[in-house]
């Protein structure tokens, strides 16, 4: 039988219990088990710590079974208001069909911000200035209809609060920002556009709430049947009652129009789509065609963008319920409002207690079934959970392979075309008697610099989409840059820098502008400083990952080369030109893997070798005139590549050389690292390695001194892991003759001191002999009676000591009677208490609606049962305490019982004392022999240092001074200093 665990909350265990109880082979496990985690199935309401998930996994290990539980461990991240907006902003920003569509987060939910209450950062500045925008009746960022935005309506709602908590509505900025002062600082709050005009239900505001779940394999389902949460009053946007405004279950049932106009607050999808055929018969609305659709791809997205962070630890077996929140506006397009873990399960009505169990049935027949069959089949064959998305080896994939429903992000966001709005821009109300001058509407052309700089101001709270007509503009600009004055090209360089420095680098390769940097980089004809601000706006950029792949893949590094070796090229190209080599050939991930990013740089650096950047450092650290540069291509080659690197480039060459036909190579066999091959074939082999690095004799002698650098460093380290071996071991003998002379020193002062005491004790035990025997002749009679007198004292003061200690008892006992009493009396009026409740009780249940009265009955008797047991405990508690009494006088009796026996032992002391000092002396002459001393092994150790001393070390050519002054010292000069450092370098 397999146990399961539902923790009670929020009606679930009511409606989970039964449903286990009908598979047939499920049992409820105890509260020991359940404190232990010790079931199959779990159910609560709340997140388990990760130290419960841990305990899970040790007994899923120690052979348990199956364990389901209900959350995944992170599920805050789209259960939550602000990590559903970060996981949406990611998400689209990262979406390559979402960005090519220009699809951003403010088309799925309303304008959000994630606001930090009293701290004025960036994200407050952008809602401060969208707020002031909405109010002067214009904003170019609002993603809303100008229908939602004229009273200028916000919602401020708590960061982790569900049910309708906390939310406040706000007309004006200065209520926005008492009611943040008003809340405590640093606390997290969402502040999010209130949509004005929604589709109304009889006048009424409501939303639609829909169930899904998902796995921590990323199965993806959604429940067909969901239902509407209606207001208890007509809609009005002037209103500041929230029961006009929200409409959660959980707020609308205290309201004083609750279940008035429909029972419970709540319709089904059936009951919607009837007002729908009645009120708009003219657009032919179906739900099932039109709305839902939409619904279940803001589900999809919403689930994928959270996904990889929802559930890192990868535990098997675990899934979450979510419950998710929809708005309609009056143009019938769908709004996503929220995500809900441990979602509302309460029945308001005849529908729901219809459809719950349903669902609940459906869901662990998906979650519970699919892992352990049930021993009695399921009454109901169907199951309308549908699945959305899965990713390939799905279990719920009939044939193994993924699925994603969501539909194109090019598809429109309104169902009827005719009712398309259009998103906000400045426009005038048409009964204003004074409407603005027409040249105030005009665009007014401000400097492409200051607009990057006031574009990158907004940056937190824009996708990559926002920054495609500046990136078009100044690359426009710089293409053109013979059509424009210098200072326009400078301004054009400068904000080229700006975003190259910016979250808009990315921008240049979506919007595919990386070709246009590269042919500013490259050509010949284009001035130098232009091309000096083209390669330091490169440098920039290759800070980012994709900028950096990008530029690398249309071949740059060659072009670089050229004028980082060319004596012609000009001082300032030539320096940003070096700059941009060295950037790009920095790794930063280097000594730490980054999935996928890692990935990228390894490829980033194999292309650039392949290419001859390393080449290119090293002809430079040769010829190059300037010290400064000898230090800085120095320093970069001790900080970025080790021995593999230069193990890729003679691979590289040697396939170079043997593709043109060249002599094979004269050292063989010398690398033994092995080379990555992927770099070694294709398109990238059949490269030619730029011509100003030299002709194929350099290169031979290149490749040929590179080798014996790389064999040489290896003997160095191969040669200094052996002295390190050799001094450790020398360490281990010194330290194991240390010990064995503490050994043999501790048992010598062990054995003299075992000696002294026994010739001590010896001593003592005569002399005290000597002493007995003179006291016993010289003791007199009187001596005698002095000691009868002494005995009849001390038994005397015996018998006084033993009647106090009874009158203790006494005193003691009658404390505790007078404290059992005390303790009858309160548990007799607290009986009284009881009575009194439970008649009051009893009254204010009479007064209850007739419908109550079966659930009154059952209350009563559950009490009288429940006082029952009460009266069996209360004597059952009688029946221990006369036990005890019992006992009590048992426990006395023995006490004098013990009494005499000591007193019997008295006699028996002083012959025992005798005896265990006669023991104490055998016991130490019969000490086992001390252990043999081990043989010196001093000789033994300085034979082995005479070997060592006299091996001589062999003596290597050099092959190359440039790289020994890079990388440290010389192979014939003695150890490498620093050789932490080049260890963890090579390693």
């Amino acid at each position: 039988m397999y146990k399961y665990v539902i923790h009670p909350g929020n009606n679930s265990r009511l409606l989970i219990k039964p449903l286990m109880d009908q598979r047939g082979n499920w049992i409820e496990a105890t509260e020991s088990e359940a404190q232990d985690l010790r079931a199959n199935f779990i159910w609560k309401p709340t997140v388990y710590p990760s130290r419960a998930y841990n305990q899970m996994e040790e007994l899923f290990a120690k052979g348990f079974g199956v364990m389901i539980h209900n959350h995944l461990e992170n599920n805050r991240e789209i259960t939550t208001k602000p990590g559903l907006v970060r996981s949406l902003r990611n998400f689209y920003q990262n979406c390559d069909p979402a960005i090519m569509a220009g699809y951003q987060v403010h088309d799925t939910i309303p304008t959000s911000f994630i606001i930090t209450a009293q701290v004025e950062d960036m994200e407050y500045r952008q809602f401060h200035l969208r707020f002031n925008d909405l109010q002067n009746g214009y904003c170019n960022k609002e993603r809303l209809p100008i229908k939602h935005c004229e009273k200028n309506m916000w919602l401020i709602k708590p960061a982790a609060l569900n049910q309708g908590k906390g939310i406040e509505i706000c007309w004006n900025l200065k209520e926005v920002k008492s009611i943040l002062k008003s809340k405590p600082m640093h606390s997290v709050w969402l502040i999010q556009k209130y949509v004005e005009r929604p589709l109304l239900f009889k006048g009424r505001k409501f939303d639609i709430r829909i169930w899904a779940f998902g796995t921590s394999k990323n199965d993806f389902f959604f429940y067909r049947h969901g239902y509407l949460r209606t207001s208890s009053s007509e809609y009005d946007t002037q209103a500041t009652d929230n029961y006009i405004h929200l409409t959660n279950n959980c707020l609308q049932k205290y309201g004083e129009n609750y279940g008035v106009h429909e029972k419970g607050n709540t319709l089904s999808f059936s009951d919607f789509q009837e007002y729908l055929n009645l009120e708009f018969p003219q657009y032919k609305i179906n739900f099932w065609t039109h709305i839902l659709p939409r619904i279940k791809d803001l589900m999809i997205d919403s689930f994928i963008s959270g996904k990889k962070t929802m559930h890192r630890g990868k535990r098997n077996k675990v899934f979450e319920l979510f419950g998710f929140d929809f708005l309609i506006d009056e143009d019938f397009r769908v709004w996503l409002i929220e995500v809900n873990t441990n979602p509302y399960l309460g029945i308001p009505n005849e529908y729901i207690e219809d459809l719950l169990p349903k669902m609940l049935d459906d869901l662990l027949s998906l979650i519970v079934d699919s892992h352990l069959p049930p021993k009695n089949p399921r009454k109901r064959t169907e199951n309308d959970f549908e699945l959305l998305y899965c990713e390939v080896g799905s279990i719920y994939s009939p044939d193994g392979t993924s699925k994603n429903l969501r539909q194109s992000y090019t598809s429109t966001l309104y169902p009827i075309q005719e009712l398309t709005q259009v998103a906000m821009c400045r426009h005038r109300n048409e009964d204003d008697p004074h409407p603005p001058p027409a040249e105030s509407t005009k665009p007014i052309v401000r400097d492409i610099l200051q607009t990057v700089k006031e574009e990158l101001e907004l940056t937190i709270v824009q996708d990559i989409s926002d920054f495609a007509t500046i990136c078009s503009r100044v690359m426009s600009r710089l293409n053109n840059w013979e059509l424009m004055s210098e200072d326009q090209i400078i301004a054009g360089l400068q904000a080229l820098q700006l975003l190259a420095g910016s979250n808009g680098t990315a921008a240049f390769v979506v919007y595919n502008h990386m070709p246009s940097i590269f042919n500013l980089c490259t050509s010949e004809n284009i001035p130098e400083y232009i091309q000096s601000g083209v390669l330091e706006a490169v440098s920039i950029g290759c800070q980012d990952t994709k900028f950096r792949k990008e530029i690398v893949r249309l071949g740059i590094s060659e072009s670089l080369i050229n004028y980082v070796l060319n004596p012609h090229t000009g001082k300032s190209v030539k320096e940003k030109a070096l700059k941009a080599i060295i950037v790009i050939s920095t790794h930063p991930t280097k000594k730490v893997y980054i999935p996928g990013e890692t990935r990228e740089h390894n490829w980033v650096r194999n292309k650039i070798i392949n290419d001859g950047v390393l080449l290119c450092f090293y002809k430079l650290g040769h010829e190059a005139e300037d010290n400064s540069v000898k230090d800085e291509i120095k320093l970069h080659l001790q900080t970025e590549y080790g021995l593999a690197d230069w193990d890729l480039q003679i691979a590289i060459l040697d396939k170079y050389l043997e593709d043109k036909n060249i002599s094979p190579p004269p050292l063989q066999g010398t690398t033994s690292l092995k080379i990555n091959q992927e770099t070694m074939q294709g398109k990238e082999s059949d490269k030619k390695l730029p011509q100003i690095l030299g002709d194929f004799k350099y290169l031979i002698t290149t490749r040929d001194n590179i080798r014996l650098f790389c064999d040489a460093r290896r003997e160095e380290i191969k040669s200094k892991i052996e002295r390190d071996k050799l001094k450790k071991q020398e360490e281990n003998e010194e330290k194991l003759r240390q010990r064995e002379e503490d050994d043999r020193n501790y048992l010598e002062k062990k054995q003299r001191a075992e000696e002294y005491v026994h010739k001590r004790y010896e001593e003592i035990r005569k002399q005290k002999i000597e002493e007995l025997k003179k006291q016993k002749d010289v003791k007199s009679q009187e001596e005698k009676f002095d000691e009868t007198r002494k005995a009849l004292i001390i038994e005397k003061l015996k018998k006084t000591e033993e009647l106090k200690r009874i009158q203790r008892i006494k005193v003691k006992k009658r404390e505790e009677d007078e404290k059992r009493s005390e303790e009858l009396k309160r548990k007799e009026l607290e009986e009284k208490r009881k009575k009194v409740m439970e008649e009051w009780l009893k009254n204010k249940t009479d007064q209850e609606r007739g419908k109550k009265m079966q659930e009154k009955i059952k209350r009563e008797e559950e009490q009288s049962r429940r006082n029952a047991e009460m009266q069996l405990r209360k004597e059952e508690i009688l029946i221990k305490l006369e036990e005890k009494k019992q006992k009590m006088k048992k426990i006395r009796e023995e006490q004098k019982e013990k009494q005499k026996k000591e007193e019997a032992k008295l006699a028996e002391e002083s012959s025992r004392i005798m005896l265990e000092k006669e023991d104490k002396v055998s016991l130490v002459q019969n000490l086992p022999p001390p252990r043999q001393i081990s043989p010196n092994i001093r000789d033994f150790r300085m034979k082995k240092r005479k070997l060592f001393e006299k091996k001589k070390r062999k003596l290597i050519s050099i092959p190359d001074q440039f790289l020994y002054d890079v990388y440290g010292s010389h192979p014939s000069k003695g150890p490498i200093p620093n050789y932490k450092e080049y260890s963890m370098m090579f390693s």
